[in-house]
């Protein structure tokens, strides 16, 4: 059983141009018996990365959710190369599973864009859209946890409850919130009463942030990347509850349609602290689109990751 995240994103090429997935994918971070998406996103971009030459780096990857994958089964990703030229690598890759009835259906389809680094025109980097502390005044989730359930905000039952839901942020990667963001305030959503120090803000200012880093090695570039899409992934979906008083007992359906992973760094090591915050843009039509962007520790934006994501009302009172 895979111990660790570069364990958890390995693939193993099973024939030309296809991988599949050395462990299943796992079920993190949602109510339903269905695996974190994070892991199909991960699974393509190390492919895409296996397939690209060493002089190209990952600088965008856009994917469509096509179904939920579940947790029996490996993936297989299945990638076609769509332009090479001397600056420019596409990849198309396809991301399948065989389901519980023993059909083999796709689960994620992606583009993924390499780039031969070249010199810089112009340098700047937008900046966090408030000021938050540093990692080392940021305690990690399950101390944050352990600091309601001292201060007698929750009880022990309730402390024991919730720790499933801090599972990536504990054994795959560290995870240190932000005090200044709403999901510390809340724990992510789940004391959906709790207020915050964002109360009189509309919506789309609002914002929650977090240090994360990998603490096992990542040893290649395909490694790192695969981890960045897999740590990009989390909260988006979930946003629009966490900053709406909101959590999942409020919706018949909450999870990710689309992404869009933008690279901006050639040489990113998620085994050092980052800074990420998730804002919200918009929500209406039954979709949600959040925005998640990360920095290294000298202030350097790296990616950012906007996803689309299906918010629907519950179904006693949906007209649809």
């Amino acid at each position: 059983m895979a111990s660790n995240l570069a364990e958890h994103i390995s693939i193993q090429r099973i024939d030309k141009s296809q991988y599949i997935s050395k462990s299943p994918p796992q079920h993190i971070g949602n109510e339903a018996t269905l695996a974190y998406g994070g892991y199909a996103i991960a699974y393509g971009i190390h492919s895409a990365c296996q397939e690209a030459p060493d002089a190209f780096h990952l600088y965008s990857v856009l994917g469509n959710y096509l179904r939920a994958a579940n947790t029996k089964e490996k993936l297989i990703c299945k990638t076609t190369a769509l332009r090479r030229s001397k600056s420019f690598l596409t990849y198309r890759i396809t991301i399948e599973q065989k389901q519980l009835s023993g059909e083999v259906r796709p689960c994620m389809e992606l583009l993924a864009d390499f780039h031969k680094e070249e010199p810089s025109l112009l340098t700047y980097s937008a900046s966090p859209t408030r000021k938050y502390s540093h990692w080392r005044d940021c305690m990690p989730w399950e101390q944050v946890v352990m600091r309601w359930s001292d201060s007698g905000k929750i009880t022990q039952a309730q402390s024991e409850s919730i720790r499933p839901n801090f599972k990536t942020s504990t054994t795959l990667y560290e995870c240190r919130p932000c005090p200044e963001g709403v999901a510390y305030h809340n724990l992510m959503g789940i004391f959906k009463d709790a207020r915050t120090n964002q109360e009189k803000l509309p919506p789309t200012e609002k914002s929650s942030a977090d240090w994360v880093r990998v603490e096992q090695p990542l040893q290649t570039e395909g490694e790192q990347m695969a981890s960045l899409g897999f740590i990009m992934d989390g909260m988006l979906s979930l946003l629009p509850l966490i900053h709406n008083h909101l959590f999942y007992d409020d919706v018949s359906a909450c999870s990710s349609l689309d992404f869009a992973l933008r690279i901006f760094s050639t040489r990113i090591n998620v085994n050092d602290w980052h800074l990420r915050e998730a804002i919200g843009h918009h929500a209406g039509h039954g979709r949600s689109y959040s925005e998640s962007r990360i920095w290294d520790e000298k202030g350097n934006m790296i990616a950012s990751m906007t996803q689309q994501s299906i918010l629907r009302v519950p179904a006693q009172t949906s007209k649809i």
